[in-house]
C-alpha cells in the first residue's frame, strides 16, 4: 500500500496491545475487526493444529470480514503483540470509498484462501492415497482368509 493509504488506516484504526496467549478471536466468533500486526507474533489454529504464523505488517481477519461468516479458526498471540485494529464498520466504509485499499485487501484475502485451498487439496490427496492403501490391504486379507 502507498504511504498515504497506510496513514489513512493508522488514523482510522486504534492501537491495541494483547498479552502473550491472549486471543484475537476464537472459533465461532463473529468477525469484529481487521488487524494489522505491528509488533509480535500471532499463531492461527484450526482444529487444534497450527495453520499459520503471522509476523509484523501482515493482516489478520480480512477473510471473515469479507465473507461475513464466523471465524472457523482461532488467532492466539504467541508473544506480546501490538496491533492496529480497524473495526468492521470502519473496514466496510474504507472498502467502499477507496478502491486501491479494497483491491489490496482483497488480493491478500485471495492469497490466504488459495493457500488454504492448496493445503486442503493436499490433504484430500493424502487421504485418497491412504484409502487406496487400505483397500489393497483389505483385498489381501480377504484373499488370505479365503485360502
Amino acid at each position: 500500500m502507498s504511504s498515504q493509504h497506510v496513514q489513512l488506516l493508522l488514523k482510522l484504526g486504534q492501537s491495541t496491545q494483547v498479552d502473550a496467549d491472549g486471543s484475537l478471536w476464537l472459533e465461532g466468533d463473529e468477525p469484529r475487526s481487521l488487524y494489522v500486526l505491528l509488533w509480535g507474533e500471532v499463531e492461527v489454529f484450526a482444529n487444534g493444529e497450527q495453520v499459520d504464523h503471522i509476523k509484523p505488517t501482515q493482516t489478520l481477519g480480512e477473510v471473515a470480514l469479507l465473507s461475513g461468516q464466523r471465524h472457523y479458526d482461532e488467532a492466539i498471540c504467541a508473544t506480546q503483540c501490538i496491533l492496529l485494529e480497524i473495526s468492521s464498520l470502519v473496514f466496510a466504509q474504507v472498502l467502499q470509498r477507496n478502491s486501491e485499499i479494497c483491491q489490496r485487501i482483497c488480493r491478500n484475502a485471495v492469497g490466504v484462501l488459495s493457500l488454504r485451498l492448496q493445503k486442503a487439496n493436499d490433504e484430500v490427496g493424502a487421504l485418497g492415497e491412504s484409502c487406496r492403501e487400505l483397500e489393497e490391504e483389505i483385498k489381501e486379507v480377504k484373499h488370505h482368509a479365503n485360502d
